[in-house]
């Protein structure tokens, strides 16, 4: 409202500010009186309100445009409270108040009518079903959160991922000014801290963290930075809780071998601290629920280094066996063999230990760089989706698009310590002095870079090129190697340093688009009457339910291959980026391996994203997921042919460009063979 009045000198009327605002004049009327107070009080200024002739503030210019300047950041949230956000604040409020609230105090503090609550508080109770917690709303007595504290809790935790990185809300809530004074102190970045205030405005999590820092010594181990942050949450959500007089249940049986584990010692030791830090009694359940999540914790590497690779040999043969499958599937999918970094073996068997730990005690697992993972590197998403066959398989559960992206990391990470290890020659005009100083640049510069050789121009047809994966050259090289090469200054500028660096990042992906991907098994996957284009539908839901029932007619899948879809997207989104989802359902449902392929009139909202392709797969086998995803990369690696797969009318262009018979532009890969 201050916004509105600051824009324009004239004076508005409650039945203007309400159409403006898109609020009622009773929130209006209502919330002048509190405007008037608090610009009195904050900048001396008078909100004169005259009947008859309507509000105004009595500003001059100069004043009135400081003001507009000041609060200019505000200007752009004139809706500051989107459906989005509003149901995020609904469920703050009335998850973590002890103040009951009714719909008119939700209506007065959202500047919304009744009957907007109303939809938006539908929404808020669908997403609370999702934790088997119930949204009662009684006359008189207003709204209640009902279910169990571990449903709650986790609820909690969920919506702190909602609000993480919400500069609405922070304008909304507030900011916390003492932030920036522990930036430095602290192994969190200030914008996580920023988010956890959002939620929890009264916890010191500095206090938190440095007691978890003193049990990571304790126990001499190290957490991840996103086990370290999710623990700082559970133990917030848990003093919270406990200082509201809501502590955890936990049987006796489960309670008794928690006891037993050596990670029930270090949550004793947490607790102690925090009762101490807090003046707060932790009971004995709430002190094995935190042992639980230590149990699901991942823990860095860097500890107990000699011991990594005693790990292989202790660890469960199922997991052992499946982070192999996994390592071998992802690789052929993105044609590297990764079967050589023993790293990335550790870290999947370090995470799928944790992961055993998560299931047997039922804790669900957050991702809070999931749409980074997705946006940025939708190649290794889409590998680890590929073993997702494999996951389920080993753990006989539904693998979540959250697992998804930590497995894309642990893939990630081994494909950069593969660049790394990429090849060089360095040629220089002599071979002399300036190319040894240059080699020396390069390895400083470009950490883990391999010099295969140092040589002058004059020399190179007496060299061999076998395992060279790229020429720097300080002089034009007049002839055609079968690698590439890069022209730069024999000063290696920051330029010149920044070019190489983007040749070795693309040269997984150019030996990628260099080999043939016909391959015979494309044509048994992908069929003409399998694909729909400008496919008119409006909704997820219409989508899964016609190409579903398109498989069913067809003998593809059988009856509750639909409901399987279903499931498995409520329980986690298949959309995967770039404007394409790729829902698909238990194996058990299908009879034959397909995919149907839907190329949208327009987009559709799939979740949290808008999507224009949908390929929904019916895989049953390693194999022939390995082949579609193969392919799948390749298209969504290539600008030009995805935006042609998208917009194209021609069922046969959609088929040709999945089998091979059309590429991109300059990306020959994709030529038919004679």
């Amino acid at each position: 409202m201050l916004i509105a009045l600051l824009e324009s000198d004239k004076a508005f009327t409650t039945a203007e500010l309400a159409e403006k605002l898109s609020v009622s004049a009773r929130t209006i009327r209502s919330d002048l009186k509190k405007l008037q107070d608090w610009i009195k009080e904050k900048e001396n200024i008078v909100l004169s309100i005259k009947p008859g002739v309507g509000v105004s503030l009595e500003i001059s210019e100069e004043k009135r445009k400081k003001l507009k300047q000041k609060y200019s950041t505000y200007m752009d949230y004139r809706d500051p409270y989107s459906p989005e956000k509003r149901r995020q604040l609904i469920l703050k409020w009335l998850l973590q108040s002890d103040v009951d609230y009714t719909i008119q105090k939700l209506a007065d503090k959202l500047y919304l009518s009744r009957t907007t609550v109303y939809k938006d508080l539908d929404k808020v109770e669908e997403w609370l079903n999702k934790y088997n917690l119930k949204l009662q709303r009684k006359r008189r007595y207003g709204l209640k959160i009902k279910g169990e504290e571990k449903n709650w809790r986790k609820a909690v935790a969920d919506l702190l991922t909602l609000l993480k990185g919400s500069e609405e809300l922070k304008h909304i809530l507030g900011e916390d000014d003492e932030i920036s004074e522990i930036e430095n102190e602290s192994r969190i970045d200030i914008n996580t801290y920023q988010d956890l205030k959002l939620l929890f405005s009264e916890i010191d999590f500095k206090k938190i963290e440095d007691i978890l820092i003193e049990a990571e010594k304790e126990a001499d181990f190290l957490f991840t930075d996103e086990t370290l942050i999710g623990l700082i949450v559970h133990l917030a959500i848990s003093l919270e809780r406990l200082q509201q007089d809501k502590d955890i249940e936990m049987g006796e049986k489960q309670l008794n071998k928690l006891k037993k584990k050596e990670e029930f010692k270090i949550a004793k030791f947490i607790a102690k601290k925090l009762e101490d830090k807090f003046s707060i009694s932790i009971p004995e359940a709430e002190i094995a629920y935190i042992s639980l999540h230590i149990l699901g914790a991942k823990y860095q590497q860097n500890i107990k280094q000699a011991r990594l690779e005693d790990i292989v040999e202790e660890s469960n043969s199922s997991i052992v066996k499946m982070s192999k499958e996994i390592i071998d599937t992802a690789g052929k999918v993105l044609e590297v063999d990764l079967s050589r970094d023993r790293e990335v073996l550790i870290g999947l068997i370090l995470h799928f230990r944790a992961v055993l730990n998560r299931l047997q005690y039922g804790l669900s697992l957050r991702n809070p760089i999931l749409e980074e993972i997705k946006d940025n590197y939708p190649d290794v998403f889409a590998a680890a989706w590929s073993s997702s066959i494999i996951y389920e398989k080993h753990f006989n559960i539904q693998v979540s698009e959250e697992e998804i992206g930590y497995i894309a990391l642990h893939l990630g990470a081994a494909l950069e310590r593969l660049n790394k290890s990429r090849k060089v020659l360095v040629v220089c005009g002599s071979g002399g002095g300036t190319a040894q100083l240059l080699a020396e640049r390069l390895k400083r510069r470009l950490s883990g870079l391999q010099i295969a050789g140092v040589i002058a121009a004059h020399k190179l047809d007496d060299f061999s090129f076998a395992d060279i994966d790229l020429i720097i050259s300080t002089i034009p090289l007049n002839k055609e190697f079968k690698v590439p090469v890069i022209k730069i200054s024999p000063l290696c500028t920051d330029e010149d340093i920044k070019f190489i660096q983007q040749e070795i990042n693309g040269l997984i992906k150019k030996n990628r688009k260099q080999k043939n991907l016909r391959n015979n098994r494309l044509h048994d996957l992908i069929d003409a009457d399998l694909i729909f284009c400008s496919l008119d539908l409006n909704s997820k839901e219409e989508i899964i339910k016609f190409l579903s029932r398109e498989m069913l007619k067809r003998g593809i899948v059988k009856r509750g291959f639909e409901s399987s879809v279903f499931e498995r997207e409520r329980l986690t989104s298949t959309e995967m980026g770039n404007g394409i989802a790729l829902p698909h359902a238990e194996k058990k449902y299908i009879n034959s391996s397909k995919v149907i392929i839907a190329n949208l009139a327009k987009t559709v909202q799939w979740d949290e994203r808008k999507v224009k392709l949908v390929f929904m797969v019916a895989l049953k086998s390693k194999d022939e997921a390995e082949t579609f995803f193969k392919k799948y990369l390749h298209i969504i690696d290539n600008d030009e042919l995805l935006k042609k797969l998208k917009e194209t009318n021609s069922k046969k262009q959609v088929k040709d460009i999945f089998l091979g018979s059309i590429s991109g532009k300059n990306n020959d890969f994709f030529a038919e063979e004679v």
